[in-house]
Formats: C-alpha cells, structure tokens, sequence
C-alpha cells in the first residue's frame, strides 16, 4: 500500500499543495488582468475628469460599506494584530497609496505609472525582505536586476523630458508601499477578506472628513460623468480593483508567497502594453519591445529560482 507521502496518492501533501499553488496562480493572474485593465482605463482618459478624493470614493467607498460589519465582527481578531502591520496594511493598499499614485499620475504618463510601481515592485519587496530577514532574500538578484533592466529601457524613451522626476518619485513611493505592504499581509496571515474589509473600510473612514471639505469648496465631478463613464469606473474601481483583486491578490500572497506574487506583478506593464495595441492601436516601440522581453525573461528567471 501506498504511504501517505506517495505522489500518485489523491490528498496527499503533494497534491494539496500542487492544487494551492494552482490556486494561487488563478488568483493572481486575474489579479494581473485587473491591474492592466485598470491602468489602460487611465490611458484612455475615463479617470482624468475626477479629482483623486472623488475617485478613491469610487474605490473604497462600496466595498468599506459593504465589508465594514465584517470588520465590526472580527474586530478583536484586528486588534490582536500589531500596530505596524494593520498601519503598513492600510497605507501600502489604501487610501494613501491610492492617492499618492494619482497624485503621480498628474506628473507623469499613465503608462509610465504602470511599468514604474509594479515593475519595481520585486526589487523593493527584496530589499526590504532582505532588511527584515536578512540577505538571502536577495538570493534571486540577477533576475531582479534583469527585471531593472527591463523598467529602466521602457523608460528610456521618455528620458528628457521636462517635469516627469516628480511623478516618478511618486511612483517609486507607490511600489515601495505596496511592497511593504505585501510583506505586512503576509506576516499578518490575514484571510483575503479580512484584508479587503480591513483597507476598504478605513481608508472610507480616512476619505469622508476629506470629501466633505471638498464639498464646502464646490460641487463633486462625479455628478456630472456620464452614464458610460460612471458605470466603467464603478465596475472597475469598486468592484475589479475594490472588491475583486483586493481578494484575489490576498489570496495568492498567502498561496505563493510576497516575492514570487510580486515578481509576476512586474508582468502588468507588459499586459497593459498588449492591450493597447487592439483597443488603441499603440503599436510599442523598439525599446518598449526590448524592455518586455527583459522584463519576462527576468520574471521568469525568478520564478525557477523560487523553487
């Protein structure tokens, strides 16, 4: 008879854990393809008729309601948590990521913003996991370096140009957050939802006391987009970015871990890229090809040396 470690045998350890890591790369592909959809609705100008307050209202405010008797419910269960993680939770997902990427954006291209925060998203998470755990989270550099690389041609088109160092530091700041916290969910072991509820709900409590200054300064935009516009924003922003990657990105931080989810997060400039090509006819450029290649090739380098 078999012994329970045998390969071939249903429920065994390795097939568990080969059906989680399946699991985990579902949720984070679609993960991939929410953040792509959500930086190539940038470029064709939806968000650039709202202030950053009246989109992030989009963004938290559905799923902080929705989700905030569930934060009621496990309350006890947040405050068992350390300080340092729900804060680095909140801040690295919520509301002041959101606004400092699109205060970046203001700055800088869209498309910048979406090779920039995830592209360097694997070299951040390795520093600081490389800081916290010590060096042999920097084990995988020359695939992070080729990932660098990758970033870095993409970019080398736009060198030159004046008033772009601004919005590129601010996209720095975003990657460095994020990564922080994808480091800080998963130390905290947080389920999918607990997360979801916990980031969308505080940031909302964050968002109103700004919204109703805004208010005494003047009517909201988001009364005045039209049905399409609001419609595409409130399907992407509350329910593909709010509810749906927030999960599906949780999940396969806790099923494949902060480094390998954020090496392939560097993939989303590459998807956003190819999706332009049907929906606008933006063909890439020589260098943009080349940093693409660089960038997959680096991410997969990555991942063979996570085994």
């Amino acid at each position: 008879m078999s012994s329970p470690a045998s390969p071939g045998l249903i429920g065994s350890p390795s097939t568990s854990t080969a059906r989680s890591e399946l699991a985990g790369w579902a949720a984070l592909a679609l993960t991939l393809l929410i953040w792509a959809g959500f930086f190539i609705s940038l470029r064709a100008g939806a968000r650039a008729a709202l202030p950053p307050a009246e989109l992030a209202l989009l963004r938290f405010g559905p799923a902080g309601l929705l989700l905030a008797p569930l934060l009621w419910r496990r309350r006890a269960r947040f405050a068992a948590l350390p300080a340092r993680l729900w804060l680095l939770i909140v801040a690295g997902a919520g509301l002041p990521y959101f606004l400092i990427a699109g205060w970046g954006m203001r700055h800088a291209p869209v498309v910048d913003g979406a090779t920039l925060i995830p592209g360097t998203l694997p070299l951040f998470t390795a520093l600081l996991a490389a800081a916290l755990h010590g060096r042999q989270a920097l084990a995988r550099w020359p695939a992070l370096l080729c990932i660098a690389a990758g970033v870095a041609t993409m970019l080398a088109l736009k060198s030159g140009q004046a008033g772009l160092a601004q919005g590129y530091g601010l996209f720095l700041l975003g990657s460095l957050m994020w990564s922080a916290y994808t480091l800080a969910l998963r130390e905290a072991r947080l389920a999918p939802l607990e997360a979801a509820a916990l980031i969308s709900t505080v940031s909302l409590a964050l968002l109103l006391p700004w919204l109703f200054w805004q208010l005494g300064q003047g009517p909201l935009v988001l009364p005045t987009l039209s049905s399409d516009q609001l419609l595409l924003q409130v399907l992407l922003q509350s329910v593909g970015v709010g509810l749906v990657s927030t999960l599906s990105y949780g999940y396969a931080v806790a099923r494949l871990g902060a480094q390998r989810s954020t090496s392939m997060g560097a993939l989303t400039p590459v998807l956003a890229s190819l999706l332009a090509v049907p929906l606008f006819g933006e063909l890439p450029e020589a260098a943009s090809l080349v940093g693409m290649g660089l960038i997959v090739a680096g991410v997969l380098w990555s991942q063979r040396q996570v085994r």
